[in-house]
């Protein structure tokens, strides 16, 4: 009766809800997969996280005198040793590898801080905006054909037409994105940690 359609539809209803939301989760994990893609690339594989380099001797960003500095405050505050400007010269990747350790600990140590959190987020924002333009990109592809070809909607093909040449657009500069949010997020981060009250004990 009535009672068994309403049951039929309230199923075909939470059916239809839990498919969507299954594809909005793997799609995101898809999202998520590229833009760690992006960040191993250009940062982890590679350079290294902007705050990593900053800090090295070799980059021109900081002035000395501000990474002797900064290394004085790590070994007060996280207890830890980064290489000084000689020993950096002979072991280039230790001091990589003991600069990142400082910074999981300089996070930690910063927590949402004034402006860190906003750039981080920003930078989180920027990464997946760039990872998602790829999937995006094919998906205007595949309205613009099925538009054209199938539905005969000029409507579709121009919307889908702009979005595309939007997601390009991003694609095409996408390094620049990355390094700027990124770089500006690395800045703050050192700049909070070299004015912050906390202390080592209270980690």
């Amino acid at each position: 009766g009535e009672q068994d359609l309403n049951f039929i539809i309230g199923l075909k209803f939470v059916g239809t809800v839990s498919l969507s939301a299954a594809f909005l989760y793997f799609y995101a994990q898809f999202i998520r997969l590229t833009s760690k893609y992006f960040e191993r690339k250009y940062f982890t594989g590679k350079h290294g996280f902007p705050s990593t380099y900053f800090m090295l001797y070799s980059d021109k960003t900081y002035s000395t005198d501000y990474k002797n500095k900064f290394r004085e405050r790590v070994k007060k505050t996280v207890k830890l040793e980064p290489l000084n400007e000689a020993d950096e010269l002979v072991q280039p990747q230790e001091a990589r590898t003991r600069l990142n350790e400082c910074f999981n600990h300089i996070r930690l140590k910063v927590g949402n801080g004034k402006l860190v959190l906003k750039h981080n987020i920003w930078y989180g924002f920027s990464r997946n905006l760039v990872g998602g333009a790829i999937y995006s990109s094919i998906f205007c592809v595949a309205n613009i054909l099925l538009g054209w070809l199938v539905f005969k909607n000029s409507t579709l093909v121009t919307v889908s037409g702009i979005l595309l040449a939007v997601y390009l657009t991003i694609l095409a500069f996408h390094k620049v994105i990355l390094f700027r949010t990124g770089e500006d997020y690395a800045k703050q981060l050192i700049s909070e940690f070299m004015v912050t009250n906390k202390t080592s004990s209270k980690d």
